[in-house]
């Protein structure tokens, strides 16, 4: 992971952390508002980020283009062929990886604890996928969850540390994951969204 992608990670964990805050300790109607606060931020900064990764790549592009050329007589050209694609960037984010994860975090967060008599603790039951609460490898309720931002799996922080320990080639433990690349304690973040519920939904 490189230094601004690790940034961003640390950026929308904070969003999570701060969309936990306000569904903690806000009423229901200031909650709403607060959380459609929080949205706006979150789709601007996707708008803007998807603007400077755009930006970044048009630039090697262009330059890519006119690197066998006389620079000096083309710079004309490139200015306007820059500024040109710069205002050909879509700016709709509906479709963003990270807001649609915000979005269903917060779904999350908002869902209602099941009741004391349902024993549906391996798989929760919630409006826009599941939250397994189950580490898939000590078979266990997870105490300290982190997420795998290669694939998206969570696990127990202790059980994947051992097992890296044992093996430093593994791959991700949960049956069916698509992901080919091996698991490294550098791609381990602490999953939030997880973290707050077991907290919330002690055994």
């Amino acid at each position: 992971m490189t230094q601004t992608q690790q940034i961003v990670e640390e950026l929308y964990d904070f969003y999570t952390k701060t969309a936990v805050n306000i569904i903690t300790y806000y009423d229901a109607n200031e909650r709403e508002e607060k959380l459609k606060e929080l949205r706006d931020i979150v789709e601007n900064n996707c708008s803007q980020l998807k603007k400077l990764q755009s930006a970044e790549s048009i630039q090697r592009r262009i330059l890519d283009l006119y690197e066998d050329d006389d620079t000096e007589h083309n710079i004309a050209s490139i200015i306007e062929e820059y500024n040109r694609a710069i205002s050909e960037i879509s700016t709709n984010v509906s479709k963003d990886k990270k807001l649609i994860e915000f979005d269903k975090h917060v779904e999350i967060l908002l869902d209602k604890a099941p009741c004391e008599d349902d024993d549906e603790d391996v798989e929760l039951q919630l409006s826009g996928g599941y939250l397994n609460v189950i580490d898939p490898i000590s078979k266990k309720r997870i105490v300290d969850p982190v997420k795998n931002t290669k694939c998206g799996h969570t696990y127990d922080r202790e059980s994947i540390t051992g097992m890296l320990k044992i093996n430093n080639k593994t791959r991700c433990p949960v049956m069916g994951c698509k992901s080919t690349d091996f698991v490294t304690l550098s791609q381990l973040r602490s999953d939030i969204v997880m973290k707050a519920y077991l907290e919330k939904n002690p055994e």
